[in-house]
């Protein structure tokens, strides 16, 4: 292999480790709805928080942000 190339894998894998280490050693967060605790790895409902980070409560189905914090949609509703 070229050694570009295995620099470029090696550089890869690390910066997914330090990724992976620093999602799971976040604190947890708590709905302010229900109470629930939201799972460390979280999977994105919509594109917002797929950006910028967020949670859709399983417990209540409320939309939070990053922080845990209800989510106000435009337009106060």
């Amino acid at each position: 292999m070229d050694g570009a190339l295995i620099g470029g894998l090696v550089g890869a894998v690390g910066a997914a480790t330090v990724l992976l280490l620093f999602a799971m050693s976040r604190k947890p967060v708590n709905c302010p709805s229900c109470g629930r605790e939201q799972p460390k790895m979280r999977t994105p409902s919509n594109m917002q928080q797929a950006m910028w980070g967020g949670y859709t409560c399983e417990g209540c189905g409320a939309d939070l942000d990053a922080r845990g914090r209800l989510r106000v949609k435009k337009g106060g509703k």
